[in-house]
């Protein structure tokens, strides 16, 4: 039966975060890494083979399938996560997907003045979409989204920023003792990607019109973690 369920937004320290969880539970115990898809009943029952299922899973089927399970998520300033997700695409990821190939194609000015429709798997509001719905529903209401997304930040058990995760994760002994301790490598990390302090403010902008949802999401959480220090 599954015990925990992390879901985990693309380029918020879930690499190092997984990491974490396969030294605490053991690597048996956690679900191979998976992208984002509508999981089938066989993909559930496939996945309850394990005690922790960590993946790009949206909180739509964490609710179908997953329902007494225990979850964690990290969310990311919106506006540096993008950047990121941009700059690990273009270096690393294999091309097949429309907002992919855009990257492989376009410097990260141009990347960020196209049109929502090709960047927006990855780009466009991801964490309020896969917090708050599914991350593959186009017809996403997004306030509706943030409502629900901001609901599951409350559930979880444990909720870290990439930016503070080295002190996030001493919490985690709180709601898992097998966790107590843990310390969190650096993974997966883009290199000779440009920093967000040079980016200049057009290009914030940009993307933060893409972001509007998301970057309510992250004052939110942020107002809440900045207030129980």
């Amino acid at each position: 039966m599954v015990r925990a369920v992390f879901l985990h937004l693309p380029k918020t320290a879930g690499t190092s975060f997984r990491d974490i969880l396969c030294r605490g539970f053991g690597a048996e115990a956690v679900s191979p890494p998976f992208n984002a898809s509508r999981l089938s009943g066989a993909d559930a029952a496939a996945l309850g083979a394990y005690d922790v299922v960590s993946g790009h899973i949206s909180w739509t089927d964490v609710r179908a399938h997953f329902p007494e399970a225990r979850t964690f998520t990290i969310l990311r300033d919106p506006i540096d996560r993008c950047l990121s997700w941009y700059y690990f695409a273009r270096m690393n990821a294999s091309a097949g997907h429309a907002d992919v190939e855009a990257a492989h194609a376009c410097d990260v000015e141009t990347f960020f003045s196209l049109d929502p429709a090709v960047t927006f798997r990855n780009i466009f509001n991801r964490q309020v979409r896969q917090l708050g719905d599914h991350v593959l529903n186009t017809e996403v209401d997004l306030d509706a989204a943030l409502e629900q997304a901001k609901r599951t930040l409350a559930d979880c058990v444990w909720v870290g920023r990439q930016e503070s995760l080295d002190h996030d994760v001493a919490r985690l002994g709180t709601c898992f003792p097998e966790l107590a301790g843990m310390a969190a490598p650096s993974l997966n990390v883009t290199a000779a990607r440009r920093p967000l302090a040079e980016a200049g403010p057009d290009l914030i902008e940009r993307i933060a019109s893409y972001n509007r949802y998301d970057l309510e999401l992250y004052r939110h959480l942020s107002a809440r973690l900045d207030g129980a220090a």
